[in-house]
């Protein structure tokens, strides 16, 4: 075998292909083409060497630099029993706002359940409502009664106002003295118009009418009489029941107003029949339940005592030694007559102070409603009138003692004896 050395070319490989030389060096990269001089020369054997290190260990780079130490800029201090009294005071805040809400909670259900209790009562008692205040009055005190000169305030500052002359039972002798005088603007409306046989009239029958007599929503009714009272008081208490919001009664009626006539000029007058026909008014009719009761509510209060119950017929009516009819009075009745709430002898209503001690020797509370009934309900719509304007609560039983001596037990009337004539 010929040696090899280096720098020396063999003589097989002149003869000899690439192809053809016998590779005996493990060959890790494989090449397209053999260099001897990159094989077995020194410099070879060193580049691979330090290729095969390469590829076993792989180079480090530069580590990166130290990073500087930090300054602290607070100090943190670990205190477990100031964290522990924290944690119980979120506790003691959120148990306490828990507690105050299932109270507020239960205090809102309660109430609603209490109401809803009180309403199912309310229809189970056969329709009598419940012995309480309303809402509101029926009107204040400085509505029920108008003075003539505030009259003459409203006429000269031209408000909205309705006057109307209430006649008497007697209506041709009531047209006639309306033609010879009446109050300025004033309208003449009848009984017939108001009721039928003493019952009220159908809520749309007034409606139409008030219409026809140009009667707003918003107007201010003022009814006047010629000095009964009894026709005017009766006309105010219409107007409640069918809902008007505002209705007033001329303090002193027609003669009161012509009395300040004679002392000044502006208390006009008119006569002859009122000129052409009023604009149709817009007044919406409804049921005023608050100023009126029926036989049964009276029957039922007779068991459950939710009301006073109040007789405004005459003295000898009441204990029913009257002549005429058979009188007496519904049981448990107190008897507050007419006279006893206005003086007729001056045509005025007995002061307030008067009335006040009058119903409170009656035993009648301003906390407990008031039924008021006679023979026709014109009576009863006089004292409602002054129970009302001492601040009570009054309805009027419109069936009255005729209604009562018929369909009542016996054990619930009180009857006289005299019925001859």
């Amino acid at each position: 075998m010929q040696k090899w050395s280096v720098g020396v070319r063999p003589k097989e490989y002149e003869t000899k292909t690439v192809e053809d030389v016998y590779n005996t060096v493990e060959e890790l990269d494989t090449k397209e083409y053999e260099d001897p001089d990159y094989f077995y020369d020194e410099l070879g054997r060193v580049r691979r060497t330090e290729r095969k290190m390469a590829k076993k260990v792989p180079m480090m780079g530069t580590p990166p630099p130290i990073p500087p130490p930090m300054t602290p800029t607070h100090i943190a201090i670990h205190n477990p029993k100031n964290s522990t009294s924290k944690r119980w005071k979120i506790a003691c805040v959120s148990a306490t706002v828990t507690l105050l809400a299932v109270f507020i909670l239960a205090t809102i259900i309660s109430f609603f359940f209490f109401v809803s209790s009180a309403n199912t009562f309310q229809k189970e008692s056969y329709g009598l409502p419940r012995p309480s205040m309303e809402s509101s009055l029926l009107s204040k005190r400085s509505d029920m009664e108008i003075t003539p000169n505030h009259l003459l305030t409203l006429l000269i500052t031209k408000r909205k106002i309705c006057i109307l002359e209430a006649a008497s039972g007697d209506e041709a002798k009531s047209r006639d003295a309306f033609s010879i005088d009446h109050l300025e603007s004033a309208r003449l409306i009848f009984h017939s118009n108001l009721s039928h046989a003493g019952v009220p009239v159908h809520p749309l029958q007034f409606q139409r009418f008030a219409r026809s007599q140009g009667i707003d929503n918003d107007c201010h009714v003022i009814v006047y009489d010629r000095g009964q009272m009894i026709w005017s008081a009766y006309t105010v208490w219409i107007f409640k029941l069918f809902g008007h919001q505002k209705v007033s009664l001329l303090s002193g009626g027609y003669l009161g107003w012509k009395t300040h006539q004679a002392r000044s000029g502006q208390y006009k007058t008119e006569q002859g029949d009122v000129a052409g026909k009023p604009r149709q008014g817009d007044f919406l009719a409804s049921w005023n339940d608050s100023v009126i009761i029926t036989y049964d509510d009276v029957l039922l209060n007779t068991e459950i005592d939710n009301f006073d119950v109040v007789d405004a017929q005459t003295k000898y009516e009441f204990l029913g030694t009257a002549q005429g009819a058979l009188y007496g009075h519904i049981k448990g009745a107190r008897n507050i007559p007419v006279d006893a709430v206005y003086d007729w002898a001056v045509g005025q209503w007995k002061d307030i102070d008067h009335l006040k001690g009058l119903f409170t020797n009656n035993a009648l509370s301003l906390r407990k409603p008031v039924i008021i009934y006679c023979s026709t309900s014109l009576r009863s719509s006089m004292v409602w009138w002054a129970l009302t304007r001492s601040g009570y609560n009054g309805k009027i039983y419109f069936g009255g003692w005729p209604e009562w001596v018929v369909r009542a037990p016996d054990g619930l009337k009180v009857i006289g004896t005299t019925v001859e004539s």
